[in-house]
Formats: structure tokens, C-alpha cells, sequence
């Protein structure tokens, strides 16, 4: 990888950290929005992602759907066909808890489990990029 490439990468993954350090402040909280912590359990998941694109001199399209990313990495990281079923419950979590329009609060479990997913794949992403 380039010097360039390795910038815009580093970039990404820092926006990705940032998702990641927001969902452990709001889980520190004595009132969690689990609303938020999914919420940025998906982009990080999501920059993630584009990480594994931008590295490998791919297009980064604008979608928040994680099935559809990973469909455009699977070749390059197998590993992560294992999340789909979970990346397609995290997906909803992009829009569908940004507004009021009855999408339910996801429980503290269902929001532990999303940050647990996010960590889980940025270590795989991580070791792929050895960085």
C-alpha cells in the first residue's frame, strides 16, 4: 500500500475509533441510549468496511448497508461471510433509530452485542491490513 492509500486508510480507521469510543462513553452511562450505541455500532461497522476498499484500491460507494459492503470485501476477508445475518440486524440500526417513526429502542443486550460485533470485526480488519 501506498503512502496515500495508508493516509486515507489511517483516516478511515480513526473515524471508525471515534464511532467505537462513543459507543463505550454512552455504555459507561447510568442512563444508556441504546439507540446511539447501535447507531454507531453500524458506522463504525461501516467505515470499517470502506477501510477494506479504500486499501485495496476499491470504489467506497455512499450506502449504509452492511450485507451490500460485504458482499464488495467477502473475496478478500471470507471470514467476515460469518457476520452477515448479524450485519443485516445491524444495518437497520443506520437509520432506523435516527428518528421516531416506531422503530423500538433496542435493548442494552441487542446494543452490547452490536459493539461486541463492531470490535470483533475491526480486530479481523486490523490483523488483514497488519496494522
Amino acid at each position: 500500500m501506498d503512502e496515500v492509500t495508508l493516509e486515507i486508510v489511517r483516516q478511515w480507521l480513526h473515524k471508525a475509533d471515534n464511532d467505537l469510543k462513543n459507543i463505550s462513553n454512552n455504555l459507561a452511562a447510568v442512563d444508556v441510549p441504546t439507540d446511539t450505541v447501535c447507531f454507531h455500532a453500524q458506522q463504525a461497522i461501516e467505515k470499517l468496511i470502506k477501510t477494506v476498499l479504500v486499501a485495496n484500491g476499491r470504489a467506497v460507494f455512499k450506502t449504509h448497508d452492511l450485507v451490500k459492503l460485504l458482499g464488495d470485501v467477502v473475496d478478500l476477508l471470507p471470514v467476515l461471510s460469518e457476520f452477515e445475518e448479524q450485519l443485516e440486524e445491524i444495518t437497520e440500526y443506520g437509520v432506523g433509530t435516527r428518528y421516531p417513526d416506531g422503530f423500538c429502542d433496542p435493548s442494552i443486550e441487542e446494543a452490547q452485542h452490536a459493539y461486541a460485533v463492531a470490535r470483533h470485526i475491526k480486530a479481523i480488519i486490523l490483523d488483514y491490513l497488519n496494522l
